[in-house]
């Protein structure tokens, strides 16, 4: 019986590597060939920027959420890292060529700071893209047909981030 589990198991480690040497090619040519796709695509319009950022909430899964009002651009975040609740205060912002950022002074456990992050997106059809800059990897942020994987279905309309912001700067 020990030798037929242990067999077993050591096949199934042995297709287990196989998959994954497999899958790594192609993951890398899957990125290569979404990087080459977004720099053929057009810049999203501005106003396409701010239809899809306006009063919405960029979900961070448990590691956070920033909410981009409409009114006077107000950006907003918390965050938490390794169990340490920060938050963020700033402004969003279009700097046009596709792109949207945000300024923000960030406090947390380690201090305050300030920073800026910026986004680009690029579309070609339905399909858009999206990379950190200055030098993120691009993946797709909105499929052409409705994939609960996109990053975008992570915007959420609505404010998601006061509650838990207002809890994070009472503690402090």
């Amino acid at each position: 019986m020990k030798r037929i589990l242990g067999n077993s198991i050591g096949t199934a480690l042995a297709c287990s590597i196989a998959v994954l040497a497999f899958q790594l090619p192609a993951t890398a040519k899957t990125a290569s060939q979404t990087a080459d796709l977004a720099m053929k695509a057009e810049a999203v319009p501005d106003e396409g920027i701010y239809q899809m950022y306006q009063n919405r909430s960029w979900l961070w899964g448990r590691n956070g959420a920033g909410y981009f009002a409409a009114q006077r651009r107000q950006f907003s975040a918390w965050t938490s890292d390794k169990g340490k609740l920060g938050y963020g205060d700033g402004i969003w912002f279009i700097p046009g060529g596709g792109k949207v950022c945000f300024r923000a002074k960030w406090h947390g456990a380690g201090g305050d700071s300030n920073a800026l992050t910026c986004f680009e997106h690029r579309q070609a059809g339905r399909v858009i893209y999206q990379r950190k800059l200055p030098d993120g990897d691009w993946y797709v942020f909105r499929s052409s047909h409705r994939n609960l994987a996109d990053e975008s279905m992570k915007l959420k309309h609505g404010d998601y981030v006061s509650w838990k912001q207002k809890r994070i700067k009472a503690r402090d």
